[in-house]
């Protein structure tokens, strides 16, 4: 069995950043308690499966980044985990307002895409700043890169893992965003 890093330390920052972000700040409520639940990693040629009608009814915008030990893991795709961020398209418009993000017109896809993109690098972000405030290293991590609805090659993940963890949030009475992410342990400083 796969030893994933610890989900008592990487999920409470992701929550806390949703909260802070979309909640605190953004004033969207949720209308369901945010569920947390481990998931198996579904592989295909050596990448994670990424398909969001497992987990979605509606079409949705999704958003990836891979996390990495340093810039040589990088460069030789050499992932220690990945995050994977689904907005539905219902209502994305108005988590992204929450989140305080510019939302040019909600009818392009284009710039939809590039919104989720940024809410999942704040989200990167955050983990990457709780990660090294605990007192662990200072990851890597690629520029998300963004999609609708599935990620038909998959994403890079670390080999060893066989699950990730899923946080999914609720307002505006749906399953508006879903993070997933799944890190192998990483060292401490």
């Amino acid at each position: 069995m796969s030893k994933i890093f610890d989900p008592q330390v990487v999920n409470p920052i992701i929550t806390k950043s949703i909260n802070d972000l979309i909640t605190a700040k953004g004033g969207l409520v949720p209308t369901k308690d945010l569920e947390i639940a481990t998931q198996p990693i579904e592989e295909y040629e050596g990448r994670m499966r990424v398909n969001a009608t497992e987990i979605f009814d509606v079409p949705v915008y999704i958003a990836n980044t891979n996390f990495y030990l340093n810039k040589g893991d990088m460069q030789g795709h050499r992932a220690r985990g990945a995050m994977v961020v689904y907005v539905d398209m219902e209502v994305a418009d108005k988590v992204f307002k929450a989140a305080g993000l510019q939302v040019p017109y909600d009818e392009d896809d284009g710039s939809m895409e590039d919104l989720c993109g940024q809410l999942c690098q704040i989200f990167t972000q955050s983990i990457k700043d709780g990660l090294e405030a605990a007192g662990f290293i200072s990851l890597e991590a690629s520029t998300p890169f963004t999609f609708k609805n599935t990620i038909s090659e998959g994403v890079e993940f670390s080999k060893d893992q066989q699950e990730k963890q899923r946080l999914s949030c609720y307002y505006l009475k749906h399953k508006a965003l879903v993070v997933d992410w799944t890190l192998a342990p990483i060292p401490r400083k």
